[in-house]
């Protein structure tokens, strides 16, 4: 947001003499400094400190920028992609519809800015099991993306998956796998197997396998998908503790429970170290390593 270059272009512009400008500056210097913490807290999974770093960010960028600058935009869309994050999707939902109004005035439908903010909006429907919402506005972005940058577009795949995504929460799987199985493909050609993205769609479809009770399917994809992960990004990372949550739904739906209850734990403990213990995704592990507890007690 804040380049090394735009601030040393502006600590070049401030004289020593000129009070108003050195304060401006100050102004712009800390709000880097703002953002490296984010950055640091984000990493960390500290959300709720990145958030009350965000709620700085965004309320100085409206003072030295205005509301409907662009660094403020993004401040604010950082803002709710954060509060999503925590688990907070009412308050992200608000923040995207505001930005995305403001965007849409300003730079048009079709600018990237815009249609990210509308896919970031359509992931906080979805998130609050508004479904059919959801899916009309990934469609709206991918029409756009398809015509605007190709269909192999970075972007567009992004768009395609969502859509599956929120197709397989409707119970439209057929049609989801479909998709899934194409973002895979192409993904895997252009970034190759073990990239992050790659990984999402194979996850994806392991769960419209799921879905589709095909859990011998969908458990291989889900092991590749955690073995990748925790060599790629670390044991210790989100993504891994997602792996062992949707690996262990899929052991408890075949009955293998004792090796269910060992993925649920490690899921529970490390969505409970980084994301907090009201987290959404923190309370649904609990809940679900209690049922699969109880199942081999009986």
């Amino acid at each position: 947001m804040f380049t090394a270059g735009q601030l040393a272009w502006v600590g070049v512009k401030a004289q020593p003499a000129q009070a108003e400008v050195s304060f401006e500056a100050a102004r712009i210097q800390a709000l880097h400094q703002h953002y490296q913490s984010v950055a640091a807290f984000s990493a960390q999974g500290r959300l709720v400190e990145a958030e009350a770093e965000l709620r700085v960010i965004v309320y100085t960028c409206r003072e030295v920028f205005g509301k409907e600058h662009p660094d403020t935009l993004t401040s604010r869309s950082d803002l709710a992609a954060t509060l999503a994050g925590e688990g907070k999707y009412a308050e992200a939902e608000k923040e995207n519809r505001a930005v995305l109004e403001i965007r849409q005035r300003v730079l048009g439908k079709e600018h990237p800015d815009t249609l990210l903010s509308r896919n970031n909006l359509a992931m906080t429907l979805q998130e609050q099991g508004r479904h059919a919402e959801a899916v009309r506005e990934y469609r709206a972005v991918l029409e756009v993306r398809q015509r605007v940058l190709g269909e192999e577009h970075l972007e567009t795949l992004d768009s395609r998956n969502n859509l599956a995504t929120a197709l397989n929460d409707m119970g439209r799987h057929a049609e989801a796998e479909k998709e899934h199985r194409a973002v895979l493909e192409l993904r895997e050609r252009l970034l190759g197997a073990k990239h992050p993205k790659a990984l999402a769609s194979r996850n994806n479809l392991a769960a419209v396998l799921q879905e589709q009770e095909r859990h011998a399917e969908a458990e291989l994809e889900h092991r590749k998908v955690l073995a990748l992960r925790e060599k790629v990004l670390g044991g210790k990372h989100a993504d891994v503790f997602m792996s062992c949550f949707n690996l262990a739904l899929c052991l408890e739906a075949q009955a293998k429970h004792k090796d269910a209850l060992v993925f649920m734990e490690r899921a529970q403990e490390g969505f409970k170290k980084g994301l907090g213990e009201r987290h959404p995704y923190t309370q649904a592990a609990e809940d679900c390593q209690k049922r699969i507890a109880a199942e081999i007690k009986k």
